[in-house]
């Protein structure tokens, strides 16, 4: 089997045209948003999630808090579904992002969140799911069946749908410039991904425990990579930012081992610039996702993002080089893209 004849494969390529259609068909939702917003306290927002989902919840932490000045939570559903305890949600807008929509501890937190008085939004590829049914506000995803376990095209949506929230969140002098910005994004998606040298990712073949670096925006971006090369290629791939890298697991950190550095143009990328140099001292392979050309020399596999969006909207290009790195190395591996061992599509976590 080849990544070019499965649904994984076919579903990566879909997320160019997947955004360009959300972002399309936007602008009455994100006014019915800003509506609500208005008319309601808002001092704090509340992000519930699980899985590649969470990472989305981990860009929405940065981004709301670069483009609204809001503090941003992510909530602990284990309180609820475990302890039985409902944590209070003053003044909290209750934002939960799942795919299916049918966990019931993501369902839960945005449950309570309606139940205490507070506005709440659903992202989700099924508008007629159980979370949907909480929700005040739907953001459908509309990305079309996924039908691959690994979350490609539903998971570059959410990161939109993500930035079309802040669009409505935060100052509506900002919007048109933002919105723009969101528009060319397919353009862009369609760049990298045609460009990707994907067969670097067979130096990788022999890789069985691989380091994977982003902070800020992109701290999300590295998680979510470490995600899909763990799920789809059985390596043991760990995420971490510079700072959290520096301070102790790097000890761990032998030469010939691997390191993905995911470093595109937004401010964060300094500290990658800072790491690169010790990665390299400590003999690491390494391959980074840039397209700072000094970087990219540093690299012994470079990944070049030959055409960027705006900074804020960068995670939503990044990860592209490392869904085709993990499709190609679970390939050149023969394993089953569509349907890893041991895993399914939806988990209903309690």
């Amino acid at each position: 089997m080849t990544d070019a004849t499965t649904h994984l494969r076919t579903e990566i390529g879909q997320q160019a045209e997947v955004i360009g259609r959300l972002v399309e068909a936007s602008g009455p939702l994100r006014e019915r948003m800003r509506a609500t917003f208005a008319a309601t306290d808002i001092d704090h927002v509340m992000l519930v999630a699980r899985g590649s989902s969470d990472n989305v919840a981990r860009y929405g932490q940065y981004l709301l808090g670069i483009t609204c000045r809001l503090p941003v939570s992510l909530a602990t559903p284990s309180l609820q579904s475990i302890y039985g305890v409902a944590p209070r949600l003053d003044r909290s807008l209750v934002v939960a992002i799942s795919q299916s929509g049918r966990s019931p501890d993501v369902v839960g937190v945005l449950a309570s969140g309606r139940e205490q008085g507070r506005p709440t939004i659903a992202i989700t590829n099924e508008p007629a799911s159980p979370l949907a049914a909480v929700a005040d506000h739907v953001i459908d995803l509309a990305a079309g069946e996924e039908r691959a376990v690994a979350a490609t095209k539903t998971y570059t949506s959410s990161l939109v749908a993500m930035a079309l929230l802040a669009v409505a969140l935060g100052d509506p002098a900002e919007a048109p410039k933002r919105l723009r910005d969101l528009a060319e994004l397919p353009e862009v998606v369609e760049a990298v991904l045609a460009a990707t040298p994907v067969e670097l990712a067979d130096r990788l073949v022999d890789t069985r425990h691989l380091l994977v670096t982003g902070r800020g925006l992109n701290y999300a971006t590295a998680f979510e990579a470490a995600l899909k090369i763990r799920e789809l290629t059985g390596t043991v791939a760990e995420a971490f930012s510079p700072p959290d890298l520096l301070h102790g697991p790097i000890a761990a950190l032998e030469a010939g081992a691997a390191a993905l550095v995911i470093a595109p143009t937004e401010p964060s990328v300094a500290s990658q610039r800072e790491l690169v140099p010790v990665l390299r001292e400590r003999g690491a392979l390494l391959a980074i996702i840039s397209a700072d050309q000094d970087l990219l020399q540093a690299a012994a596999l470079p990944f070049p993002l030959v055409r960027e969006p705006a900074p804020w909207l960068t995670p939503v290009t990044s990860i592209l080089p490392a869904q085709l790195l993990a499709a190609r190395l679970a390939s050149v591996r023969g394993m089953d893209l569509d349907r890893p061992t041991g895993l399914t599509k939806v988990t209903e976590t309690r």
